[in-house]
């Protein structure tokens, strides 16, 4: 769709296409299907044809993420009987271990210069090189008993946007790349509820940056989506919300290029 919501039209048919991403050219987007009886990752033209399977694996592969260059996708896979970060060329070709730990590690996207990936470890979110197994691993939250993931660079690496349930609740909120979210440096909630509302009537999740760094996509159900998920836009500083699908039906993982 457009970047205010009009002129959406489907790129696939599914069954089960989620979490796509754009590449930065705008010519394709890779996204997660189970079409093939299993979660494995898909690269498709924006303009059509048939999407290509990059992952080929019986384990779950999901959450694809283009590099900067646009010429690999970062991923999550449990293929060794645990979630690890994963990248491979947008052909399949060349598949790397980012991470090789016990802990669950999920959720990649990279840093505007394609040096780092961001991801979620057990509960909180970390950082490593993008091209070593295991490279200069930095924690960056550090509440071990709230579930921190979906971390989004914005397009100048300063700030990362991810989701948060610390205040009993899914939000979207923003820290900074460099410092995390410490006392000195806390994090901001840029989704919070309406006071007095249910916890469970609230949930924002999956951000998303837009080009020019200025707004932040987003899913989200609350009272007035009637609890059906659907995609958001909002300033960086999260003013203005602004829902941009009233379809029945989840709406989310939005992208911009």
């Amino acid at each position: 769709m457009n970047p205010d919501g009009s002129e959406q039209h489907a790129i696939t048919s599914g069954p089960g296409d989620v979490w796509p991403d754009i590449s930065p050219n705008g010519r394709f987007v890779a996204f997660m299907s189970s079409r093939s009886g299993n979660n494995e990752i898909y690269v498709a033209s924006v303009d059509g044809g048939a999407p290509v399977n990059v992952s080929n694996n019986s384990g779950n592969d999901n959450w694809p993420r283009w590099s900067p260059s646009g010429d690999r996708i970062a991923f999550h896979s449990n293929r060794d009987g645990n979630f690890n970060i994963f990248t491979v060329n947008s052909d399949g070709s060349d598949l790397r271990h980012v991470t090789s730990n016990a802990a669950l590690d999920q959720w990649p996207d990279w840093s505007p210069d394609g040096k780092l990936l961001a991801f979620r470890r057990d509960m909180d979110i970390y950082v490593a090189d993008a091209n070593g197994e295991e490279q200069n691993v930095r924690r960056l939250t550090f509440l071990p008993t709230t579930l921190d993931q979906m971390p989004a660079w914005s397009p100048n690496g300063q700030q990362i946007a991810f989701m948060s349930a610390r205040e009993g609740y899914i939000a979207v909120f923003l820290m900074s790349a460099a410092e995390g979210d410490t006392p000195d440096h806390p994090a901001v909630n840029l989704t919070p509820k309406t006071p007095g509302d249910l916890n469970s009537a609230w949930q924002s999740r999956a951000p998303g940056w837009s080009k020019n760094g200025q707004r932040i996509y987003f899913m989200s159900f609350r009272p007035s989506t009637g609890g059906d998920p659907e995609v958001f836009v909002m300033n960086a500083d999260g003013t203005q919300p602004t829902r941009l699908t009233t379809a029945t039906g989840e709406d989310g993982g939005p992208r911009s290029r």
